[in-house]
């Protein structure tokens, strides 16, 4: 009797954990237009943007006849990213885009208007809440965007005001419709790791009502918190020293040091020049940058006429990537000496400039104190023959 108690419990377990097993199973199955075959999805789990974990992806496949397809188990829904590599035209989040893995049939369909996900509990209230008005906002800007076009081409129309003001329009418009439906979602999943993830994922901490986060803000967990607020208080002093920046390198005030490389890796000081030169011309410049480029051939021209009074262009590269410097360098030769730290706009010698925007200039007296801050074209041209003529 009690073997075959023993036998009907064992068998019973075996199909409770067949059942859970079952239960488990998720597939995700995304269809996007033909032309997108060959393109890698990758699904990676999600992080929160403020966290130093960087982890790898856990499974990735190639789109084959407008499809791709991902099958596993999982215990419980679950934040992850899945992007793709190599595409060529940017859906509305297509490149990259949180989605819920949990038990079940996730369908996820990309369109003009952004994706569509369905088929499990949480990734359809996603949908007719975060994804619903994400779609809404990218169909509202089309229409707006056609209209701004419109307007470019009236006779008089100033280009960059037009360009504000429609963009302060399709933010308005983002804040209608993405940010009551943010909190909606959010709102329900409160308390648990997805609630945690979208809250700082959707909008962010600042965007959101001050009765939203008073409700939700304290559900997230101490160390996640923690986290944010820590990131939140280095940029804050980031942005304050900025502004000092700004403030301590503005005209009548001594240079700063800088400390970079040349090309050939040879290691440059401006110091090495303030003083021997009657005057440096510091010119902060990027291989990416259109306008920084179109300004080189006025530099040469400053540079020629000026050398022999004492004119010295230092180059300063906010590129990341040696090769495009490299690669600018030979196409354009630019005047002077060039120089990098390579750490593109986390430049050290960028922030203790307070370089805001390049191309950036900064003409150094021969005492070492700074005679103008951002001069270009004919303003540059006058300051520097201003000042030769005087010695």
């Amino acid at each position: 009797m009690l073997r075959n108690n023993l036998i009907v419990l064992l068998l019973a377990a075996a199909g409770l954990f067949s059942s859970c097993g079952n239960g488990n199973h998720y597939s995700l199955t995304g269809s996007l237009p033909a032309r997108y075959d060959g393109c890698l999805v990758k699904l990676t789990p999600a992080t929160f943007f403020f966290s130093e974990e960087k982890p790898s992806p856990v499974d990735s496949i190639k789109i084959k006849d407008g499809k791709f397809q991902f099958v596993g188990m999982v215990q419980e829904p679950t934040v992850y990213m899945l992007t793709i590599d190599g595409v060529d035209y940017k859906i509305p989040d297509m490149a990259s885009i949180a989605v819920v893995i949990e038990p079940g049939d996730i369908a996820m369909v990309y369109d003009t208007l952004g994706i569509m996900v369905s088929g499990t509990p949480v990734n359809e209230r996603y949908m007719t809440t975060i994804g619903e008005a994400k779609r809404e906002t990218v169909r509202q800007r089309q229409l707006l965007w056609q209209e701004r076009d419109s307007v470019k081409r009236l006779s008089g129309s100033v280009e960059n005001e037009i360009d504000n003001y429609y963009n302060l329009k399709s933010s308005a418009i983002f804040k209608e419709n993405v940010i009551p439906a943010s909190e909606n979602f959010i709102r329900e999943y409160a308390g648990t790791e997805i609630g945690e993830f979208f809250f700082f994922h959707c909008c962010g901490k600042d965007v959101y009502s001050k009765a939203f986060v008073d409700e939700v803000y304290p559900t997230i967990r101490p160390e996640i918190r923690e986290q944010y607020e820590a990131l939140i208080r280095a940029r804050q002093e980031k942005q304050d020293y900025f502004v000092h920046s700004q403030k301590a390198t503005n005209v009548g005030m001594p240079y700063r040091e800088i400390v970079a490389r040349t090309i050939d890796e040879k290691e440059i000081r401006l110091s090495d020049y303030v003083g021997k030169k009657q005057l440096i011309l510091l010119d902060f410049w990027a291989s990416w940058c259109i306008p920084c480029i179109q300004e080189v051939p006025l530099l040469k021209r400053l540079q020629e006429k000026y050398k022999d009074q004492g004119l010295q262009i230092v180059g300063v590269s906010v590129d990341s990537d040696r090769e495009k410097w490299q690669g600018a360098l030979d196409k354009h030769q630019p005047a002077g000496i060039q120089i990098s730290e390579l750490k593109g706009w986390e430049s050290v010698s960028r922030v203790d400039y307070g370089v805001q925007a390049i191309p950036f200039t900064v003409l150094i007296d021969a005492s070492g104190k700074i005679l103008a801050r951002n001069p270009h074209g004919p303003l540059l041209e006058e300051i520097i023959e201003k000042y030769f003529s005087k010695k």
